[in-house]
């Protein structure tokens, strides 16, 4: 018998509340209590929050599929139950067909399909997804259950990093129009301006704790360019850094790097052009940007790229472009720590400490090691991997044997690195670059004029689209080829070559940014199979997606030209500042304050502004630099729960992964002394660990060190398999003693073990009470007989094989056994 040998069986029992359950799925969970009760304690509110896409794993005997049935569905959210094929097999789950498109009951085969399908999409792109694990799933007795939510939370997060891809591209188009009035000048400017020297690309990585010093110490022969997160704790370390990088548009953004928003007197900004626009426009500092400027024109393509999908990927693009031909890397890891963490000090990960309960992959380092990451990071050091590939002129060296181990990337000690120095301090670097103030006017004149002409070409792309859809409504009432119909399909294909003629860039930006509405119009069949209705419904909803894109950007760009006049209005003799800053407020743009006093200073253009007006836009921009309240700052008590650490604890045991397991040792390991749960989980994983090191003696003498009132079903099974294994019979009886109590499954077992005792009476006991359960049991049948033969009880035993061949006539056991008793 081994950890793995739970069986689900087809066995109902009816608790004392009346409520049917699996005992061999939920044990005597619902004896105790009753599920509505259970459920209560266990989701508390969070398992009706609106506008949520709910997946739970498990159905818990059905009970809590009931429960959520049994409740009004909060709006806009839907449920998706995900559960073990043994266990669907065993249950019959009737959901009212009103409630089937909200309520969804599938194996996890059905579950990946219905990620596939695409229908809950929104849901994932919005982080509006949230995983709650039935009881069953997280008492451990059921393995499978480890796997299943190891595949649910896999299957989530591939569909949710593919779709956001897709669906960013809106979210960086609009960022990019924010950022129109602030992107004035071209990364490009820097091209090829330190050939055959040396850099250093900075990443958040765990690694730069190692190398901290080493920097310091060859500080003055180092060109440094850092991710924005880091920014700050290099600066605090007096070696501030040349380039500062920024690429994510996620509003959230500013949060994670905001430290960096005092350093711009020290440091160059290069941020993508689809950068947050509260780190752009509320830099003081001078900046440049990655991509081209505007979306709809062409001439910014010779620009350095933004290339993903992290931050580090993009300096390490800009450092090739800079002619560096020796880029060192720091801090880009691409996977935890030796101890789990992510980041490096300064980083708020950093000191959230490790995440317990997420299940990650494991990658092997240049020390030979295997390391966690998550999927994500797997794709940066994929793509870090091509880009070295594509550039083998230049040669990335890692400083670290613990990052990720890479064919274009070489691993070598800071012992072993030769530098060439570019010779440039920060402040050189800054003063290679031209003034914004001269040209900011001209800049924004000319992205005005851009912006407007763009409104105008939309609007009119806007038009012609409703017109082709009108057309397209005239041709279904024509029958096709008729002159009727072919006249009409004509005017629609002079709309589509009128679009495609005078209209390209800006059609362009339509189809980059609608990239889902148009794929509504995709179709897998082949285009000689089209039948006439699906060519017009494809024709609808493809001119029905340049209309609605169309309108949207109308939107966005009138903001974009609303935002532009405002910068406009700061370089005004005679600034309104009531209104400016009402403007700076709608635009979240507080910090834009210390930008406008600065321009207009090195403009010679008056300020006439109340003390009062400026003390209190300065406190709102104080306030977005301090503030707490933004969920990414709770983190860290994200990181320390351990609801889903069992789960991961006996993965990690599955695979066989020493490493994993040495490490959730060392981290649960100071929770252990107030918490619980933190100390049962320390011992089983330190037991789990030992058993893989083959010292069963090790591992038995870790699970006894959790207190005895600690212990679930899951530490006295193991218990007993080592009891057994170690021939300690005392303690394989007295852990059945308390096993018995979670499930039926052990009487058989126990009746075994008290007949070794020689305790006879308690073994028959123990078998009868079992049989009296599940009469049909053939196995404890068949073990019943043979201990009532060694009895020299053989009616009994008689009897007892007589009962198995009643049950099954074919059954070869129970006939061999017969034959030896006439023997």
């Amino acid at each position: 018998m081994n950890v793995s040998d739970s069986i689900i069986t087809n066995q109902f029992s009816v608790s004392n509340f009346g409520e049917y359950y699996l005992p061999s799925v939920n044990r005597d969970t619902f004896e105790k209590i009753d599920s509505k009760t259970a459920f209560k304690q266990r989701f508390k509110q969070h398992l009706f929050k609106e506008d949520t896409l709910h997946i739970i794993i498990g159905l818990d005997s059905g009970l809590l599929t009931n429960y959520i049935l049994s409740q009004p569905i909060p709006n806009g959210s839907k449920y998706i139950f995900v559960e073990l094929d043994e266990v669907l097999n065993l249950l019959n789950i009737d959901i009212e067909p009103e409630l089937q498109p909200y309520v969804q009951v599938l194996s996890m085969e059905q579950f990946a399909a219905h990620l596939e399908s695409g229908d809950d999409d929104l849901y994932l792109i919005k982080d509006q997804c949230l995983t709650h694990n039935s009881i069953a799933s997280t008492m451990g007795i059921i393995e499978q259950y480890s796997h299943c939510i190891k595949f649910v939370h896999k299957q989530i997060m591939l569909r949710t990093v593919e779709k956001k891809s897709y669906f960013e591209q809106k979210a960086f188009l609009v960022q990019q129009l924010k950022n129109l009035a602030d992107n004035q000048y071209p990364a490009s400017l820097l091209d090829g301006k330190f050939q055959g020297k040396t850099c250093i690309v900075i990443g958040g990585g765990p690694s730069l704790d190692d190398h901290i010093d080493w920097i310091k110490q060859h500080y003055d022969d180092l060109f440094i360019l850092t991710v924005s997160r880091m920014a700050a704790r290099l600066s605090s370390e007096n070696i501030p850094a040349h380039i500062i990088v920024s690429v994510d548009p996620q509003d959230v953004s500013f949060e994670v790097n905001r430290d960096m928003m005092s350093l711009s007197k020290e440091s160059l900004f290069i941020n993508s052009h689809h950068v947050n626009h509260r780190l752009l426009s509320q830099w003081q500092g001078k900046s440049l940007f990655l991509g081209p400027k505007l979306p709809w024109l062409k001439e910014d393509y010779a620009n350095i790229p933004t290339v993903g999908p992290t931050v580090t990927n993009s300096a390490v693009r800009i450092a090739i472009r800079l002619g560096f031909n020796t880029i060192l890397l720091t801090g880009a890891d691409f996977c935890f720590s030796s101890k789990g963490v992510s980041h490096a000090k300064g980083a708020l990960e950093a000191s959230a400490g490790a995440n317990n309960s997420k299940i990650g992959e494991w990658v092997e380092t240049y020390a030979g090691h295997m390391a966690e990451t998550p999927v994500q990071l797997i794709y940066a050091a994929q793509a870090l991997n091509e880009e070295a590939l594509k550039h083998p002129q230049v040669s990335i060296i890692n400083l670290s044997e613990n990052a990720v181990k890479l064919d274009g990337v070489s691993y070598q000690s800071v012992a072993e690195v030769k530098l060439e120095p570019a010779k440039v301090s920060p402040q050189d670097l800054l003063n290679m670059l031209p003034s914004v103030a001269e040209s900011t006017a001209k800049h924004l004149d000319e992205m005005l004029s851009g912006s407007e002409n763009a409104v105008k070409a939309f609007e009119t792309i806007t038009a012609l689209s409703t017109q082709a859809i009108s057309l397209n409504a005239q041709a279904r009432k024509h029958q096709f080829q008729s002159k009727q119909h072919q006249k009409i399909i004509d005017k629609i294909n002079a709309i589509e070559e009128q679009l495609n003629k005078q209209f390209d860039d800006f059609c362009q930006v339509i189809k980059f940014y609608g990239y889902f509405e148009f794929s509504k119009f995709l179709t897998t069949k082949d285009s000689k199979n089209w039948s006439v209705e699906q060519m017009q419904e494809m024709t609808r909803l493809y001119y029905k997606a340049f209309k609605s894109i169309s309108v949207e950007l109308v939107q966005y760009l009138t903001e974009t030209v609303s935002l532009l006049k405002v910068r406009l209005a700061e370089l005004q003799p005679s600034a309104d500042f009531d209104w400016l800053i009402d403007q700076w407020r709608i635009h979240n743009q507080p910090g834009r304050i210390h930008v406008v006093l600065q321009l207009r200073e090195q403009l010679n253009l008056d300020v006439t502004m109340h003390q009062s007006q400026f003390d209190a836009i300065a406190k709102d921009y104080q306030h977005q630099l301090a503030s707490m309240e933004h969920a990414y700052f709770s983190i860290g008590s994200a990181n320390k729960s351990l609801h889903n650490t069992l789960a991961k604890v006996v993965d990690l045991y599955k695979s066989q992964n020493m490493t994993g397991l040495s490490q959730l040792i060392e981290n649960i390991k100071p929770m252990i002394s107030s918490d619980a749960l933190a100390q049962r989980l320390h011992y089983l994983a330190l037991c789990y660990w030992h058993i893989l090191d083959k010292n069963d003696v090790a591992a038995l003498d870790a699970l006894q060190q959790i207190d005895k009132q600690n212990r679930t079903e899951v530490e006295l099974k193991q218990l007993l398999l080592l009891a057994l294994k170690l021939h300690n019979i005392d303690l394989a009886e007295n852990t059945l003693e308390k096993i018995i109590a979670y499930s039926d499954e052990y009487l058989s077992q126990y009746a075994h073990v008290l007949s070794l005792q020689g305790k006879n009476q308690q073994a028959l006991n123990a078998y009868l009470d079992y049989l009296d359960k599940y009469p049909t049991d053939i196995s404890v049948l068949l073990k019943l007989g043979v201990f009532l033969a060694e009895m020299g009880q053989i009616d009994g035993a008689r009897s007892s094989f007589e009962q198995v061949l009643i049950i099954d006539p074919d059954n070869l056991t129970a006939p061999n056994y017969l034959q030896q008793l006439q023997a």
